[in-house]
């Protein structure tokens, strides 16, 4: 019941958003940030993206090793954000580098091909969800967005998913916030996934980003969203794929 701001891990080296709660993960959930090499950021509202932080990895709050770089991925304003955080700091190029991405143009990052796939949240800025695979598995992150435009239909349209992560910021209230959706919008979007092949009886639909104002306890979301198969996020939950 006692949820931080959302982001999610990818096995041991990948970090998707770094909110102002991430040292917090370190400390009671177990996230090890010398291992995350590859940062994925969705947008710039700072409960996703808190740049004062990200900048600990530099000396003289983080020794690192000699040959270890974070690569940082988002758009072209968290690139401007990011270096004004790091502009004074002669160690930053060497330390930091960052990825500018652009909708629907596919990426490889190590071992995973990611596809950011633009989201509805921001008029003035180009935020994004993210398509992430890697060996055979593929995983949509859909933090912070109003329902799936048809371009992004159209991106996935012959991908298969073993795990869906969809916003439902105001649980039981659809579009009650621009930009995100609620429960019953998530579960319009898993029966079209169901319907187009995206995803099957063995996909993992998961909902996340509550809002506080609507009453997040663990065991009433777990009531209202069994029915149609979906988890409630909390911090903490761990999924196998």
């Amino acid at each position: 019941d006692i949820r931080t701001r959302s982001s999610l891990q990818i096995d041991d080296s990948v970090l998707i958003d770094f909110s102002p709660d991430t040292f917090a993960h370190t400390i009671h959930d177990g996230l090890r940030l010398t291992e995350i090499n590859n940062l994925l950021i969705t947008h710039s509202h700072p409960d996703h993206f808190y740049p004062m932080d990200v900048a600990n990895v530099l000396m003289p709050m983080a020794r690192t090793h000699e040959g270890r770089r974070l690569q940082v991925y988002g758009n072209r304003r968290i690139g401007e954000v990011l270096n004004s955080i790091l502009l004074n700091n002669s160690e930053s190029e060497k330390k930091i580098i960052f990825n500018e991405l652009h909708s629907f143009q596919k990426v490889q990052m190590d071992d995973y091909e990611v596809t950011p796939l633009r989201a509805d949240h921001m008029r003035n800025e180009e935020c994004f969800i993210y398509s992430i695979s890697k060996s055979g598995k593929r995983v949509l992150c859909s933090f912070d967005t109003a329902m799936f435009s048809e371009e992004v239909w159209a991106a996935i349209s012959e991908s298969y998913f073993d795990c869906v992560i969809l916003d439902c910021t105001s649980i039981d209230k659809d579009s009650y916030f621009s930009g995100h959706m609620g429960f019953g919008e998530n579960v319009k979007i898993k029966g079209r996934m169901l319907k187009q092949k995206n995803a099957g009886e063995k996909t993992i639909f998961i909902a996340t980003h509550f809002a506080h104002s609507f009453a997040p306890f663990h065991e009433r979301l777990s009531k209202l969203f069994m029915s149609d198969g979906f988890i409630p996020a909390y911090d903490g939950l761990e999924i196998m794929i």
